[in-house]
């Protein structure tokens, strides 16, 4: 299994969706990201 960074673009769209509200789960599945990626950067202080 090989990791991958994100990206910046993954970034900024992860921002975007952490503003309107949207759940990690449809986050994850549109970026093909695990969901505990997109939780981490949820709760990124």
């Amino acid at each position: 299994m090989t990791y991958t960074h994100l990206t910046t673009d993954e970034l900024v769209m992860i921002a975007s969706y952490f503003k309107i509200g949207a759940p990690i789960t449809s986050v994850a599945c549109n970026l093909q990201r695990s969901k505990q990626t997109i939780y981490k950067m949820y709760h990124f202080e």
